[in-house]
């Protein structure tokens, strides 16, 4: 590059103006700068390109695991409350069931309890022989919800007492029957329904 102090031309330059003029080294090495400059801003650029597309794929990858993880995670969610459901609603059957049966017992106990009490009162009758048919009818019904439908006596019964009797309640006809025997040195008196009719 060579500078130099050319004269004034008329109308064109001004006074004491330094002119410029590049030879071909000159703009060759402008041009490899130049060139070196823009391979090195491509460089860069798909430096950076590699490193976002990287980024991108991790990004796409943890979102998909995150995705997945969500989609179990929503999974075993919706299946442990359809379990706890299934159990709650099985809890809830079995303490109807038990609270049946727990009303049933109480009911029968109270019935068999009822039974022995009446029964206390009517024994030395039927036993006398002196009881009427509704008595030994009643009898009879009281023996069979007694524990094992029977009762021991101390006695030998009569033998008038083993036979069918019946009972009417709530327009409901039982017809029961007194069977009697010896067992392990007791009489034993046992009643068993043998029909029913409204």
């Amino acid at each position: 590059m060579a500078t130099t102090n050319q004269p004034p031309q008329q109308g064109t330059r001004a006074h004491n103006e330094w002119a410029v003029s590049y030879g071909q080294s000159d703009v060759d090495t402008i041009r490899e700068q130049i060139e070196q400059t823009e391979a090195m801003k491509r460089r860069w650029l798909f430096l950076a390109l590699i490193i976002s597309l990287a980024a991108l794929a991790g990004a796409i990858v943890l979102l998909s695991t995150n995705y997945a993880l969500y989609s179990s995670s929503e999974s075993d969610k919706k299946k442990i409350a359809q379990e706890n459901a299934a159990l709650k609603q099985r809890a809830d059957q079995t303490q109807q069931q038990l609270d049946a049966k727990n009303a049933s017992d109480v009911k029968q106990a109270a019935a068999r309890a009822d039974a022995q009490a009446k029964l206390q009162t009517l024994l030395p009758a039927v036993l006398r022989g002196s009881a009427g048919p509704a008595e030994v009818a009643s009898f009879a019904r009281m023996v069979y919800y007694l524990p094992n439908s029977r009762v021991e006596l101390d006695s030998k019964p009569p033998d008038k007492l083993f036979r069918n009797w019946r009972v009417t309640t709530d327009s409901i006809t039982e017809t029961y029957t007194l069977v009697g025997g010896f067992v392990d040195g007791k009489w034993v008196v046992s009643s068993n329904l043998v029909a029913k009719s409204k």
